[in-house]
């Protein structure tokens, strides 16, 4: 009787462990990614294209007078000019482009040329940067509306190849006689003042 009922209990602890090993063996199930969705990408804009620009023509000037007030008249008034765009047919004129010089616009006191005699006065070194472009106007082919010379040479200029300013009796002007937009560039170093024209030419183009 004991060996029949312990051989019950053999048989049923074998197929437990049969089941138990089969559950076992069963592969595992795989789960696949969930599919993502890529964000749509937003289109950069493209970036407008610079205007090409083409030197016409420049010219420059020893600065031969180093004085402080005289250097400090000749940056500003230079700094009015440069960058200055002038459309086809317009006109520039040194006088209203600069302005008065004057103390309350920061003018100073320096070296000038009254009846070719040297003396003191508000604005002294402008005359060069007048020079300078008039050089540059005249080397690009622009057309000279009006320009005079100092009653006796200039250290910077020979002869003839000046352009003396005066507010309110004498001034520089040339008409923008191109088919396009030309633009005007003047600065100053330690040795020279420069003067640079550039002509504009549009990207745009038809589709």
């Amino acid at each position: 009787m004991k060996k029949r009922f312990f051989l019950m209990i053999c048989i049923i602890g074998m197929f437990f462990l049969v089941s138990s090993c089969t559950n076992m063996q069963t592969e595992p199930k795989i789960t696949e990614p969930e599919e993502t969705t890529k964000p749509s990408s937003t289109p950069v804009p493209a970036r407008p294209k610079e205007p090409e620009k083409i030197l016409l023509a420049s010219a420059e000037t020893e600065l031969i007078d180093k004085e402080e007030n005289r250097l400090h008249n000749i940056h500003l008034a230079t700094g009015c000019i440069d960058g200055y765009s002038l459309r086809a047919g317009e006109s520039f004129s040194f006088n209203e482009v600069v302005g008065r010089r004057t103390a309350e616009r920061g003018y100073r006191d320096a070296t000038i040329l009254v009846n070719g005699e040297k003396e003191l006065g508000c604005g002294g070194g402008v005359c060069q940067v007048s020079t300078t472009l008039y050089q540059a106007v005249r080397n690009a082919g622009l057309n000279i509306l009006e320009q005079k010379s100092h009653q006796k040479e200039v250290p910077y200029a020979a002869q003839g190849d000046d352009a003396a300013v005066n507010y309110g009796t004498i001034d520089l002007r040339f008409l923008n006689n191109t088919e396009g937009t030309i633009q005007l560039y003047m600065s100053v170093d330690e040795e020279h003042v420069t003067a640079s024209i550039y002509e504009i030419k549009s990207n745009d183009s038809a589709a």
